[in-house]
C-alpha cells in the first residue's frame, strides 16, 4: 500500500508543476500586437483570449450592435477580490474610426491592467475599469479598408450621404454650434436625433448605469492627436463646478507624460481653446453624474518628429501607446487619489434618463438594468 501512495504522490508532484507550467504558457501565450493596427477582427480576437486567459479579472460583455451587425464589446476589469459596488473609470476609443491609435492605446491599457496585473495593480485596489476599445467599428473598417480618413458611422443618411459623428450626437446642445452639424454629407453630422446612432446610445447606457448605482467616478475619452488634454465644457464657456479639480487632474497627467518623453501636452477647456459647439460625449458624461470627465487628446508625433496627425507609421505605434499609457495611468492615479472610497459623491444628474435604453446593455448587471429599464420606461474639423 505505501508503493501505491509514494507512487502517487511521486506523479503528483510531477503532473501538478507541469499543469502549473501549462497554465503559464497559456497565459504568455495571449500576446498583445502592437507592430501594426490591429483590424477589427483582430480586436474582437485579442479581448477574447484575454477574457479565456484571465477570467477572474477581466469580463467581456457584448453591449450593442452596430448598422453593420458588429457588435461593441466593454472590457470589465477588476482585481479579483469579489468585492462588489466599486467605483468605475470609463474608457472609450475611437469613436472617431480615423484615429486609428486610440484602439492601440485602449488595448495596452487592458493588457497593463490584466497581464501587467502586479505592477499596476494599486489601479485596481478600490476601483474597477470599464474599457470600450471600439466604440465605431463600422467606421473603423471604412476607415483602415475604403478611406482612411472616414471620420463617423456608416448608417445612411439618404441621397449619398452616410454616417453620423458620435461627437456631435450626445444631447447635449445637439446641432448647436455651426452649419456644418447639419449637413448630412459633412464630417460633422450630428445626426437625425439626439442619440440616433446606437453607439452613442450604447456609450450613453453605460455612463447613466453607473451613475445609478452610485460607481462613476471618471469618464475618459481617447483621441488623437492635439497633444491635449480637454475638459468640460465644450458647449458653455462657463466654468464646471470643480474646475480647479479638472484643472490639477490636466496638468498632472501633461507633467507626468513631458518628464516620461518629453512630448508637451496642452490642458484646457474646450471651449477656451476651439469656442463652443454640441453633442459631445464629455460634456454628456458631466451632465450625466459623473464628477470627472475628461477628453484625452494623444500625441501622433513619430519618434522621428514628424507629426503624423492619426496616421503614424506602424514603427511608432508602441511608442506612442506606452506615451499614452503613462498618461492613462497619471489619469487614474489622480482620480483614485481624489475620489477615493472614504469620499462621498454627491451624483447630480442635469439630463433626462434615455428612453430609448440600446438593446443589449443589460448585459451589465441583470439587477442593475431592470431597474434601469423600469425607470427609463416611467420617467420616460477639430479632432475632438
Amino acid at each position: 500500500m505505501w508503493r501505491i501512495l509514494c507512487g502517487i504522490v511521486v506523479l503528483a508532484a510531477i503532473v501538478n508543476p507541469l499543469a502549473e507550467t501549462r497554465g503559464v504558457r497559456r497565459r504568455r501565450a495571449v500576446k498583445l500586437q502592437l507592430d501594426n493596427y490591429l483590424s477589427y477582427d483582430g480586436i474582437m480576437e485579442y479581448l477574447d483570449q484575454l477574457a479565456r486567459s484571465y477570467s477572474s479579472r477581466v469580463t467581456l460583455k457584448n453591449v450593442g450592435r452596430t448598422y453593420e451587425k458588429r457588435v461593441l464589446k466593454v472590457a470589465m476589469i477588476t482585481n479579483g477580490d469579489g468585492r462588489p459596488g466599486k467605483r468605475v473609470i470609463f474608457l472609450d476609443a475611437a469613436l472617431h474610426s480615423r484615429e486609428w491609435m486610440t484602439p492601440a492605446a485602449a488595448l495596452l491599457t487592458i493588457h497593463k491592467l490584466v497581464v501587467e496585473f502586479e505592477e499596476n495593480s494599486d489601479l485596481l485596489a478600490d476601483f474597477d475599469w470599464h474599457i470600450m476599445p471600439l466604440a465605431n467599428p463600422d467606421g473603423y473598417v471604412y476607415s483602415r479598408n475604403t478611406d482612411r480618413y472616414w471620420r463617423n458611422t456608416r448608417t445612411p443618411n439618404g441621397g449619398n450621404c452616410f454616417g453620423t459623428n458620435l461627437n456631435r450626437n450626445f444631447a447635449v446642445d445637439w446641432k448647436v454650434g455651426f452649419s456644418q452639424l447639419e449637413d448630412p454629407c459633412d464630417e460633422n453630422y450630428a445626426g437625425s436625433a439626439p442619440f440616433s446612432e446606437v453607439e452613442a446610445r450604447t456609450v450613453r447606457d453605460i455612463m447613466h448605469i453607473l451613475v445609478d448605482s452610485q460607481r462613476a467616478v471618471m469618464y475618459l475619452s481617447l483621441h488623437t492627436a492635439n497633444r491635449s488634454v480637454f475638459y468640460p465644457w465644450v458647449y458653455n464657456t462657463a466654468p464646471v463646478s470643480n474646475q480647479k479639480e479638472h484643472d490639477e487632474i490636466g496638468r498632472f497627467v501633461a507633467d507626468r507624460i513631458r518628464q516620461s518623453t518629453g512630448t508637451f501636452i496642452k490642458t484646457w477647456q474646450y471651449a477656451k481653446f476651439d469656442g463652443t459647439f454640441g453633442g459631445t460625449s464629455m460634456d454628456y458624461a458631466l451632465l450625466a453624474g459623473f464628477p470627472l470627465s475628461f477628453v484625452f487628446e494623444m500625441s501622433g508625433v513619430g519618434q522621428d518628429q514628424v507629426e503624423y496627425k492619426f496616421f503614424p507609421p506602424a514603427r511608432d505605434i508602441r511608442h506612442l501607446a506606452e506615451e499614452s499609457w503613462t498618461g492613462i495611468r497619471a489619469f487614474a492615479e489622480k482620480a483614485i487619489e481624489k475620489y477615493p472610497p472614504s469620499r462621498v459623491i454627491a451624483y447630480k444628474q442635469m439630463v433626462e434618463p434615455p428612453n430609448n435604453a440600446a438593446s443589449r446593455i443589460r448585459g451589465f448587471s441583470s439587477l442593475v438594468c431592470i431597474l434601469f429599464i423600469y425607470l427609463t420606461n416611467v420617467f420616460g474639423s477639430n479632432s475632438l
